[in-house]
């Protein structure tokens, strides 16, 4: 485990201000580098399976058609041949998505990328910080993005960042981000602000499920701004004020995020240690790592039985454990097929997503936590899984 590496030069690339754009989601900076990109309507964006349901939102809100590729069971990340095997003159762009922050296997795909003119975007919202070799995610391709939502690797309650390598791409980027952008209001950045300052100062893992709960019951009730609201995970026309910046009065708020980052990344890791030493004394399923690469340990997946009846019982026991990804577009609950999903089109997803939770590793867990979390999976040992389904099926 790499947790006394300087992080500096993996962070470095999301603060040249000359290279990136701050927005008010993740799924905003996203949906701008495709606007960028010229992507529209009769073009084709390849999406993985076992995503974020805003990713394939944001293509379809250019009018263009995601179409899905499965993931590779041995790592949770897209299988790069499955996006090759999908390329077609219809195809402008391609993402990539760096899950639970465990750096993806591009295989060809920025050399074709490169030769065909398509589009390469890395999906970075696990996983800023985190490299393959000496070069960091978010530089492997054209474009990336990345998010600040409260589960990501820092948190500013609410943002993102767009991060651009091509400079005909950048320069079309800064031109359409002075046009079409604007400032959130101030009401707005101040309770963002807020928010994650209570976050911050108040959030335990033992009050997760009920914090989780007042969040959605707030988001609801329009009294906080939700991650998600409800007409964007059933609708595939684009929410009001989507095309919104990050906010002038909170970006010192943004810079003291990604200054925390490397200090944040040391925490995961050391955690991460603690959960990987049991798991694999329990010889249970793991992602592998791609040689040479390094992870930021956003939370560490493992694959269990009866997933819905472990998640009952965390919540009984006050345990903090993460469901994602529930579905193919995580949440189960939206209009997967709204969106462009069929299912069967990603058997391996669609088995992985009836099997997993995830293990976090946030600022706000020290290793007693860890302990209590090791203490129930302990209790509930017989529900951990040592292989993935799929080789099982």
């Amino acid at each position: 485990m790499e947790s006394d590496m300087n992080w500096e030069a993996a962070v470095a690339p999301w603060r040249d201000p000359d290279r990136t754009f701050a927005y008010i989601k993740g799924r905003v900076a996203l949906y701008a580098i495709l606007q960028a990109a010229g992507i529209g309507p009769g073009d084709e964006v390849l999406v993985p399976g076992f995503t974020c349901v805003v990713v394939p939102a944001a293509v379809k809100y250019t009018g263009a058609t995601p179409l899905f590729y499965d993931i590779d069971p041995d790592t949770l990340n897209g299988d790069p041949s499955l996006a090759e095997a999908l390329i077609s003159p219809r195809t402008k762009a391609i993402i990539v998505q760096h899950t639970f922050g465990l750096p993806a296997d591009l295989g060809r795909l920025p050399d074709i990328c490169r030769n065909r003119g398509i589009c390469l975007i890395e999906d970075c919202a696990h996983a800023i910080g985190a490299s393959i070799g000496a070069r960091p995610v978010g530089t492997l391709g054209d474009a990336a993005f990345c998010s600040f939502q409260w589960s990501k690797p820092v948190t500013t309650g609410l943002g993102g960042l767009a991060l651009v390598m091509s400079q005909p791409l950048a320069e079309r980027m800064q031109d359409k981000y002075a046009k079409h952008y604007r400032e959130p209001s101030s009401i707005k950045s101040v309770s963002l602000a807020l928010l994650s300052t209570c976050y911050n100062h108040f959030f335990r893992p033992r009050y997760f499920w009920l914090a989780q709960d007042l969040y959605r019951w707030a988001g609801r009730n329009s009294l906080v701004q939700p991650s998600s609201s409800e007409s964007e995970l059933q609708s595939s026309s684009m929410p009001t004020h989507y095309l919104e910046r990050f906010g002038k009065l909170r970006s010192k708020q943004l810079r003291t995020a990604l200054s925390s980052l490397p200090h944040i990344i040391n925490h995961r890791l050391s955690l991460a240690e603690l959960y990987i030493a049991r798991l694999d004394k329990w010889h249970s399923y793991r992602p592998r790592l791609l040689p040479n690469s390094v992870f930021v340990a956003l939370r560490i997946p493992i694959l269990v039985h009866n997933r819905d009846k472990l998640l009952r019982q965390a919540r009984a026991a006050r345990i903090e454990i993460g469901d994602w990804f529930n579905a193919p577009l995580h949440p189960r609950n939206c209009n997967s097929l709204c969106f462009g999903y069929h299912m069967g089109r990603c058997p391996v997803t669609e088995l992985t997503s009836r099997h997993i939770i995830n293990l976090p590793t946030h600022s706000h867990v020290q290793s007693k936590d860890v302990e209590k979390i090791l203490s129930f999976l302990n209790d509930n040992h017989s529900q951990i899984m040592q292989k993935h389904p799929f080789s099982l099926s």
